[in-house]
């Protein structure tokens, strides 16, 4: 397995904190290191107090992002993302959103299928997933905005 384009590797990490103790997600999934989703919980306890390492985290993380870019990379949009930043947003859309959410995003895979993109860019800003996402009293763009941009302009900005 190659190493991930740095870029995306950032992006991630500035966009997600890494927490050793797991914790519930704003879904309500148990969730530990830089955003990794843990199995179902065998106990009513679930996950609470499960800890582990940063060279763990650090290890999911690159995991999580290699399965995002082999399940992005497979989608029939992959093919219209014609820069590193598209095809880069469209694997952290998938690491943050899991594949069956981004699944649901129908109207702005079909527009990043045509390369509308201030469609994509639209659609994006106005779901609810960048509500979620956005940050809140900060004054630099929020997760949503830096990736809505990705498509928009093609480039990093």
């Amino acid at each position: 397995m190659s190493d991930p384009d740095p870029r995306l590797v950032k992006d991630i990490q500035s966009a997600e904190s890494c927490k050793l103790t797991a914790y519930k997600d704003t879904k309500g999934f148990w969730t530990v290191g830089w955003g990794h989703k843990l199995p179902a919980p065998c106990t009513p306890e679930g996950w609470a107090g499960f800890t582990i390492s940063q060279d763990v985290a650090d290890r999911f993380l690159k995991e999580d992002i290699a399965a995002s870019l082999r399940y992005s990379g497979s989608l029939p949009e992959f093919l219209s993302c014609d820069t590193d930043s598209r095809k880069n947003a469209l694997a952290e859309l998938v690491f943050n959103m899991g594949a069956g959410t981004w699944q649901t995003f129908g109207g702005t895979r079909a527009q990043i299928v045509v390369k509308n993109w201030q469609a994509v860019h639209d659609h994006l800003l106005a779901s609810a997933w960048a509500k979620e996402v956005q940050p809140h009293g900060f004054d630099s763009p929020g997760r949503a905005t830096r990736i809505a941009g990705y498509f928009l302009t093609g480039q990093y900005s």
